[in-house]
């Protein structure tokens, strides 16, 4: 789970300038820009050049362009579980004059240092609407870092006090564990669900006298545990094709389906489930999801052609 992470590098720019790339509105390019790529903002518009600032800014004394530059200040995005109090804290603890957004980009220089509030997983690219508040620090860059990295857990903790913890058991019947497991993890970290705190095997009693392995983790978070069992109910379908069995235990209870949301069944949960991870995650985990599933079919129908493989523990 990332809790903070560069933004873009932005120079306002005045002049000629001559460099490749697609002019768009500042917002837009925010929105497309990496973590370290630079925007620099010719009045209305601004150019986004996927390279970071240091080799931007060589490019463009090599070539000896006739334009003025004007940093603003280096980026840090914060993400917090509640914008108010993430805020406090932070000026709490650094310093500096709250503002909004835009007007805190503009007036930022590059003495200062620049932190912006989301709520949002740090792990993808974030539009404007997303940064939530702006905090100019009048203090250098690596100082302002070095202080956030030591401090970021008591940031969280004071932004909310109660997180959940969450264990997750995964079974699959043909013990192809490797691919599910590999499943499992993509989807928490990519969407970053939360903080895996332990991981590793169990045994899980199904009936009486039946003993099965199970993977087992330990995740905290501030998502609801209602919230993260309807997620993790698109892995283990894929249409009506069962892949595995994911439970999810709170307090020692295992969370059911029927207390999730009304749906008349857990096979109408999890289509819309899958739906809705295949909307939120990123292309590259999504492809390899979809490889490992494709993988899974395979060595299932293999399993299940063999005898004595009837998978009957995954019903």
């Amino acid at each position: 789970m990332r809790l903070l992470r560069l933004g873009p590098a932005i120079f306002f720019a005045k002049g000629d300038l001559k460099i490749s790339g697609e002019l768009m509105k500042p917002e837009e390019a925010f929105k497309l820009a990496k973590e370290l790529e630079t925007i620099i903002v010719l009045g209305d518009l601004a150019v986004l050049i996927k390279e970071h600032p240091w080799k931007v800014l060589a490019d463009l004394i090599n070539f000896k362009q006739s334009l003025t530059i004007k940093p603003a200040a280096p980026i840090i995005i914060v993400r917090v579980p509640d914008v108010k109090k993430g805020m406090m804290s932070l000026k709490e603890k650094l310093g500096g004059k709250i503002l909004e957004p835009r007007e805190a980009i503009i007036k930022s220089s590059p003495s200062d240092t620049l932190v912006l509030i989301t709520e949002k997983p740090l792990t993808r690219a974030l539009s404007f609407e997303d940064i939530k508040g702006a905090l100019i620090v009048p203090k250098k860059f690596h100082d302002v870092y070095r202080i956030l990295v030591l401090e970021i857990p008591m940031v969280m903790i004071e932004a909310k006090p109660e997180w959940n913890e969450i264990i997750i058991k995964l079974y699959d019947t043909f013990e192809n564990y490797r691919e599910n497991i590999e499943r499992l993890v993509l989807t928490i970290e990519d969407l970053d669900l939360g903080l895996i705190v332990a991981e590793g095997w169990d045994w899980d009693y199904p009936r009486p006298l039946l003993k099965v392995p199970v993977y087992k983790l330990k995740l905290i978070t501030w998502e609801s545990p209602e919230r993260i069992k309807f997620l993790l109910k698109g892995l283990e379908y894929k249409g009506y094709k069962r892949l595995c069995d994911i439970d999810v235990i709170v307090e020692g209870e295992k969370l059911s389906w029927i207390h999730v949301g009304k749906f008349s069944s857990k096979f109408e949960m999890a289509l819309k489930a899958r739906k809705e991870l295949e909307s939120m995650l990123s292309k590259e985990v999504l492809e390899r999801i979809t490889e490992l599933e494709e993988k899974l079919f395979k060595m299932e129908s293999r399993n299940q052609s063999e005898p004595g493989e009837s998978g009957e523990y995954g019903k």
